[in-house]
C-alpha cells in the first residue's frame, strides 16, 4: 500500500496570508478613494438639486450623478444628502451649507461637508 507523505509548507502559507491581507487593505483604500471620486463627479449635480430643493421637501431613493442617496432634504439653509449606513451601522452622507459650517462635520470642499451619525453613542 502506498502512503502519501504530506509536507508542510509554512512559508507558502504565510505568503498566502500576507497576500490576502495586502489585497484586503488595497480594497479598503480603493473603496474610500472611489467614494471621493464619485463625490467629485456628482457634486455639481448635487449642488443643482440643493439650490432648487424647496423648504420642507424630501426626496427619497435618489441617484444624483454617480452617488445614491436614501434621502435628500432641506433643513433651514442646509441640504442633507444621506447616503445610508456603513458596515459599522453608522449613518453618513454630505451636507451642502453655503452660509455656515454645520456642527460635527468634516469639510470636503467649498460649501460641502461630510457627516457621520455614530450609531454606538
Amino acid at each position: 500500500m502506498t502512503e502519501r507523505i504530506r509536507v508542510e509548507r509554512p512559508a507558502l502559507r504565510r505568503a498566502a496570508y500576507r497576500g490576502s491581507a495586502i489585497l484586503a487593505a488595497l480594497l479598503v483604500v480603493a473603496l474610500m478613494w472611489g467614494e471621493d471620486l464619485r463625490f467629485a463627479h456628482a457634486s455639481g449635480d448635487m449642488e443643482a438639486v440643493a439650490r432648487t430643493l424647496g423648504r420642507g421637501v424630501e426626496l427619497r431613493d435618489q441617484t444624483i450623478g454617480s452617488l445614491s442617496f436614501e434621502f435628500v432634504r432641506r433643513e433651514d439653509q442646509q441640504v442633507y444628502f444621506y447616503r445610508g449606513k456603513d458596515w459599522g451601522g453608522d449613518g453618513y452622507g454630505y451636507v451642502w451649507s453655503p452660509a455656515s459650517q454645520p456642527s460635527d462635520v468634516r469639510q470636503v470642499e467649498g460649501p460641502w461637508y461630510a457627516f457621520r451619525d455614530d450609531a454606538h453613542q
